[in-house]
Order: structure tokens, then C-alpha cells, then sequence
């Protein structure tokens, strides 16, 4: 028979994933209030201090809700310095790309390619283009030349306007050739823009300003965890049936809970939530030694 991988109810020293999202507790209200503000603007910013669960809020937090509407998210990571960042973000799109669209609007082989094009080519009537750039300081590491290409063509997707190459494009064709399709083509991309960054990184935005003036008009400050959100992400994973779980549901005794909270709180009475789920997973994992599995 084949063994069944368990699920931990906490992710530890990892971020959660999108396939968490009903393990992920305590963070309903940033939830909604991220959701709210990413559907209203074409660019945010998420910052908030290492540790405090920018990942997560992301990944098991908006993303689900995201797609429940129907838009797709394209998350991107830009780590790999090897990698210019304009063809990492292409190649995280690829999976939506229509490559018949690309080809029939590409004027020249020897012409590379936009990334407005290949966001373009991505569009479809019931979807919503969301890109979102999750530990965006890594963007920092790459080469200033880099930088300025992929600035470049943010803003372009950013500000919803038109390339200078698709302008010319546009203004040299005839309106007798100006076709439905061709005039869809040559319209601003339906797409939305998420960076998230650690708040001792947010100010190397500014660099970014002389091509997307408005890039920290639009932020989302992500606090620590207060009491009442912690206890509940502490309690809840514990309390949830199932056997695809890696232990049986538990209850922590009120004098366990109250120690935990005091030792994970600030003077302020935060929580951040990667000292609370690797303390969680530590108490998770003497459970399971405790039983023997």
C-alpha cells in the first residue's frame, strides 16, 4: 500500500502554501483589506518587517481568494540573479501564453519580444491578469541595467499605456486595416501589479520613481500578529478533523496557551507569526513523538 504523506497543521520555518489555505488563521481582516485595495489599484505595495508573514498572507491568504474570482496569478520570484528579471517574469507567464497571438502581431523575428506582449498574449474575457513579486529586495541583487529594463516595462503595464514600439505599430496601419482583433491588440493590458518587500528594503522603490512616479502611493503595512489573531492561529489548526493530518486533533490547556503568548510577545504584545509556527511545529512534532508515529 502506498504511504499517504500527512499534513503538519503548522508549516514551521517555511512560508504557508496556496494548498494551506485552510490551515492559515488569525489574518481574516488584512485578508480583506489587501484583497479590497489590490482590486481597486493597478499597483500595491506589501511591506511589512522579516518574519511577520508576508509570504503566507499571499500564498494562503489572497491567492485563493484571487482565483475564486477568476484572475490569475502569476507569482514571481526574482532570486536567480543568472536570470534577468524581464525573462524570469516571461518565463513565469509562459503557462498562459497564446504563442499563435505572439507570432501573428510579432513584426520582426529579429524583434525581441515585450513583456507587454507577452502579457498580452495572456489576456483572456473572463480572466484578470495579476502579477505578484513576492520578496521583491532579491530584484535589488540583479544588475542595474536589469533593473531598468524590467522598471521600464512595469511601467508600461503599470501606467496602462501602449509601448512606443506598439504605438508606431498602431499609428502606421491604416484604419481600413484596423480589424477588431488588431484594434484589441493594440489596448492597453488588462493587469494588475503586487510587490511585497521587508519594510528595511522599501526606500530602494524610490529608484524605481522616474518610471513609476506612483510606487509607493498604493502600500499595505503588514503588522505582527495581536493577541486575539494569535491565539486563534495557534488554536484552530489544532482543532481540525481529518486524517489526512499528521495527528489526531488537540486542545492546548488555557495555562499552555497563556505561556506561549507571553513568550512570543513583544513589549507591544505582537506576535510575529514565523516565531509562533515554528514553536507551534515544535509542540506538533512532540505530540507525534509522544504517540510514537
Amino acid at each position: 500500500m502506498m504511504n499517504v504523506q500527512k499534513i503538519s497543521r503548522y508549516p514551521g520555518i517555511r512560508a504557508f502554501e496556496t494548498q494551506e489555505c485552510d490551515l492559515f488563521f488569525g489574518r481574516h481582516a488584512e485578508i480583506q483589506k489587501l484583497h479590497a485595495q489590490v482590486k481597486a489599484q493597478s499597483l500595491v505595495v506589501l511591506f511589512a518587517k522579516s518574519g511577520i508573514g508576508k509570504s503566507s498572507l499571499i500564498n494562503a491568504g489572497l491567492i485563493p481568494v484571487l482565483e475564486r474570482e477568476y484572475f490569475k496569478v502569476v507569482k514571481i520570484r526574482l532570486q536567480d540573479t543568472s536570470t534577468a528579471p524581464v525573462q524570469t517574469v516571461k518565463n513565469a507567464l509562459e503557462v498562459f501564453v497564446d504563442h499563435d497571438l505572439l507570432s501573428k502581431y510579432k513584426k520582426s523575428a529579429a524583434n525581441e519580444l515585450d513583456l507587454w506582449e507577452y502579457a498580452k498574449s495572456c489576456e483572456k474575457e473572463d480572466h484578470f491578469l495579476i502579477l505578484v513579486f513576492d520578496q521583491f529586495e532579491e530584484f535589488f541583487e540583479h544588475p542595474k541595467s536589469e533593473q531598468l529594463k524590467l522598471t521600464v516595462e512595469l511601467a508600461d503595464l503599470i501606467n496602462n499605456r501602449l509601448p512606443n514600439r506598439i504605438q508606431e505599430s498602431l499609428r502606421s496601419t491604416a484604419f481600413t486595416q484596423r480589424t477588431e482583433e488588431y484594434l484589441k491588440w493594440h489596448s492597453p493590458v488588462r493587469v494588475k501589479v503586487l510587490i511585497a518587500i521587508r519594510s528595511d528594503r522599501i526606500s530602494l522603490l524610490d529608484d524605481m520613481s522616474n518610471e513609476i512616479p506612483g510606487i509607493l502611493h498604493q502600500r499595505f503595512h503588514l503588522r505582527a500578529l495581536n493577541q486575539e489573531q494569535a491565539q486563534s492561529a495557534i488554536i484552530e489548526p489544532a482543532l481540525l478533523e481529518g486524517d489526512n493530518y499528521s495527528t489526531a486533533p488537540f486542545k492546548y490547556a488555557p495555562g499552555t496557551l497563556q505561556k506561549i503568548l507571553g513568550f512570543l510577545s513583544n513589549s507591544k504584545g505582537e506576535i510575529e507569526s514565523f516565531q509562533l509556527q515554528l514553536v507551534c511545529h515544535r509542540i506538533e512534532q512532540e505530540i507525534l513523538e509522544r504517540h510514537g508515529k
